[in-house]
């Protein structure tokens, strides 16, 4: 049980509506792919440094840093905020997902306070994972790289950053449908799409 609690955060991930897994996972793997691609282009002209104190990582885990802050400020103010009309079920078809009920997994319709608290509560979770991440990585790395051989080091190095970029923009994504919901869609009336 305690295991479920520590991973609930990560429940965005088990909403279901259409073509969310574009969002979720399409979009910030074409990025991640694009990103790793400009940068072995770049690379072929000039060095290009990921980790190390003026490397890619660093200058990336300087700009999340400062994120968990606001998504935390975000969470409790859409939490506690005063307006009836985001505790009612969203529009048909509405977003879905499991909760745990007396022991029970129930499939259950999502109200925008219920989809908005569980997309920033996930948001700040993976931030903090990143945050975690991108300084194992900056401490460890560099130890890490004596380990391979050098003809794999540069291989393993992008395969590690494409799976942090995956996460990064996945985070971006995931934030820029936040700030529609919070932003416009908040405040439009439920027949308009």
């Amino acid at each position: 049980m305690l295991t479920y609690h520590l991973l609930r955060p990560f429940a965005y991930w088990t909403i279901r509506f259409e073509k969310k897994w574009r969002l979720d996972w399409g979009l910030p793997v074409l990025l991640a792919v694009l990103c790793v691609a400009l940068i072995t282009i770049a690379a072929g002209q000039k060095p290009v440094m990921i980790l190390g104190d003026s490397g890619l990582l660093s200058k990336l885990l300087s700009f999340v840093q400062s994120l968990p802050g606001f998504y935390i400020a975000a969470l409790a103010a859409i939490a506690t905020f005063n307006r009836i009309d985001i505790d009612r079920v969203m529009p048909a078809p509405p977003p879905r997902m499991n909760v745990q009920i007396r022991g029970h997994s129930v499939a259950i319709e999502l109200t925008r306070r219920r989809f908005l608290c569980v997309l920033l509560a996930f948001l700040t979770a993976e931030s903090l994972v990143l945050i975690m991440g991108a300084m194992l990585a900056l401490v460890v790395g560099p130890s890490l790289k004596l380990t391979v051989s050098e003809s794999h080091q540069r291989v393993v190095l992008y395969a590690c950053l494409a799976v942090y970029l995956v996460f990064f923009w996945q985070m971006l994504c995931v934030t820029f449908l936040g700030l529609f919901y919070l932003g416009e869609r908040i405040h439009q009336p439920d027949d308009v799409a």
